[in-house]
């Protein structure tokens, strides 16, 4: 399958809207599969640069020159947002973490879960170990569809977890978890948190972002709050697919790091997406062998 640029879900496609000499149809698809290249690596370097400042900021936790990472976490906005809002008389802090997890979680109304393809130090870091895999399979997911989409649910179950224990003001029943923290300060580092990170790690070297997908509570809560905006029938930005070059192979979900099945849809409805761009590929029936296809070596 091709997907052409990063487009608003309700604008035209114009692969199926008039483009009707095949010429004018793979001349576009070029054209967007350039864009889309650029893009790509223009996310690496993103990425890269906020890892590198996040990681001076872990620096600066760890050397106690910053006093917690609380005050820099988003998901405090749960940890502490929640309590403050349910439980009376306590003093309201970490207040620039929760506003902005605030605008996270708004941004992802418009533009999906952009923070776990392009901010989330942990998402990078995931990425960067994957990367280190080397493999002459050439599809490489090693979970089965069925089983993937129940472990999806476990991020859900987390988050309300999370949520209960906040209100309950037992966030030190999940925190001891917390791969940030366990980051930000190993000098009081459990076990539990080395679990975690051993999960990040471990799970993610075998199954591309394995956290992203079924872990973490935030990307649960972004996930949420597109559906929500589904909903009230809010306008996303959505990735959409090049019908007309499609080869209909449908092993999309075997390149894509969030296991999304697109199927026979024209553009990604998946609140999973994270516009990493990897199903952004031009493969054309008509000249295949000018054609970069994501589906051959």
């Amino acid at each position: 399958m091709c997907f052409e640029a990063f487009r608003i879900t309700t604008s035209t496609c114009p692969a199926s809207a008039g483009w009707r000499t095949r010429g004018r149809r793979i001349f576009y698809s070029k054209i967007n599969m350039r864009k889309s290249y650029g893009k790509n690596q223009n996310r690496k370097y993103i990425q890269l640069g906020i890892l590198g400042i996040s990681f001076i900021f872990f620096l600066l936790l760890i050397r106690g020159v910053l006093a917690s990472a609380h005050a820099y976490c988003p998901y405090s906005l749960v940890c502490f947002g929640t309590w403050n809002i349910f439980t009376k008389g306590v003093p309201f802090i970490f207040s620039i973490a929760i506003i902005f997890g605030i605008l996270i979680l708004v941004s992802s109304i418009f533009l999906g879960r952009w923070f776990c393809g392009y901010a989330c130090p942990i998402g990078t870091i995931q990425e960067l170990v994957y990367s280190t895999k080397h493999t002459k399979k050439k599809f490489n997911q090693l979970i089965p569809y069925k089983i993937h989409k129940y472990l999806n649910i476990i991020k859900y179950v987390i988050l309300i977890f999370t949520i209960v224990a906040a209100i309950l003001s037992s966030q030190a029943l999940y925190m001891k978890f917390c791969p940030i923290l366990a980051i930000a300060h190993p000098q009081t580092i459990t076990i539990a948190g080395i679990i975690s990170l051993l999960i990040i790690v471990v799970g993610g070297y075998f199954v591309e972002r394995f956290w992203c997908r079924y872990i973490c509570p935030f990307a649960a809560l972004m996930n949420l709050m597109q559906k929500f905006a589904d909903f009230l029938k809010i306008k996303r930005y959505k990735i959409f697919r090049n019908i007309h070059t499609s080869l209909n192979c449908f092993n999309c979900p075997n390149y894509c790091p969030m296991y999304i099945d697109i199927g026979d849809n024209e553009k990604i409805n998946s609140p999973n997406c994270i516009k990493c761009f990897k199903c952004v590929r031009l493969c054309s029936t008509e000249d295949p062998k000018n054609s970069t296809c994501i589906y051959r070596d």
